[in-house]
């Protein structure tokens, strides 16, 4: 299995803001093939999975996370006027940011880690994979089993930092009031905790279905003027929702039949040039509810 980190913003801890490396747009001049368009189907999703968590991503408060560490900063090294100073304009940026996102979210996204993970692809090495694990777990085999099952996985994993700003803002208001007190290293023990109260949440999405999704996108742009190109991408975009179920993000066959049968039907619009914008988009949205179905967050 391959594992690939795609992404990492980090909240600096001197309260340097945080800076968001931008994708570039693969520069092919060349023109796009079916065959070109299934080989970068994998990187493409994952791509398309980090704009849409980067924008998530609040820079206010990846700001406030940050002038937090400055300020513990500054206390380690008995700066306290300084310390003073940077934890009062904290409190001003807390204070602004709970009047703009009460009552619409308690934590805020201030960080995300995307790893792509490839393993096996092929549809009968899963299978026959598939079945192996099993007979293992049958065997109470447990370490034999977990090894191949590791070869089974094939999907993209979002770590999310939030910050809770609720308890971040009340830790915060703590420590201030203890150092104006002069009780420097119950402050800094405070703002230790305030620090420490990130919570990490993993979202895992299947990628053959993402793969799928983004392949019947692409046949959508070229069926009129390219047909057998787009019957192409649609074949692959239905081998991936079959591997989805041998690798176990789909539970049972019934769950895949009808995107199956969705896809097949619009197979047989494109040859016969009855297929439109429309078809295409319900297939599309029918295999982004079920990547949705699929996706798991803990």
């Amino acid at each position: 299995m391959k594992k690939f980190v795609i992404f990492l913003l980090s909240a600096f801890l001197m309260g340097v803001p945080a800076l968001a490396s931008q994708t570039g747009k693969e520069s092919s001049k060349k023109e796009q093939t079916a065959q070109s368009l299934i080989e970068s189907s994998g990187k493409r999703s994952t791509a398309k999975v980090k704009e849409k968590e980067l924008s998530r991503v609040i820079q206010e408060a990846v700001e406030v996370y940050g002038k937090g560490g400055k300020v513990l900063f500054l206390l380690s090294h008995n700066r306290i006027d300084e310390a003073k100073k940077a934890l009062a304009e904290l409190k001003s940026q807390l204070e602004k940011l709970e009047k703009q996102y009460k009552g619409k979210i308690d934590r805020l996204p201030i960080d995300v880690v995307i790893t792509e993970l490839s393993g096996v692809t092929d549809l009968k090495e899963a299978e026959k994979l598939a079945r192996k694990a099993k007979e293992a777990v049958e065997k109470n085999d447990f370490v034999t089993a977990r090894f191949i099952l590791n070869s089974l996985r094939d999907e993209i994993v979002i770590e999310t930092v939030y910050l809770p700003l609720g308890l971040f803002k009340e830790a915060v208001e703590l420590a201030d009031k203890l150092l104006k007190e002069g009780k420097v290293k119950d402050a800094t023990a405070q703002l230790q905790v305030a620090m420490g109260l990130i919570e990490i949440e993993t979202t895992i999405i299947p990628k053959p279905l993402a793969i799928a999704e983004l392949l019947v996108d692409d046949a959508s742009k070229v069926y009129r003027e390219k047909p057998q190109m787009a019957l192409k991408l649609l074949e692959e975009a239905k081998r991936q929702v079959k591997l989805a179920k041998v690798l176990g993000y789909v539970r049972t066959e019934e769950e895949i039949k009808p995107l199956i049968a969705q896809i097949e039907k619009l197979e047989k619009e494109v040859g016969q040039k009855t297929g439109t914008k429309e078809k295409f988009r319900k297939v599309f949205k029918s295999l982004e509810e079920a990547k949705e179905k699929a996706t798991q967050t803990r």
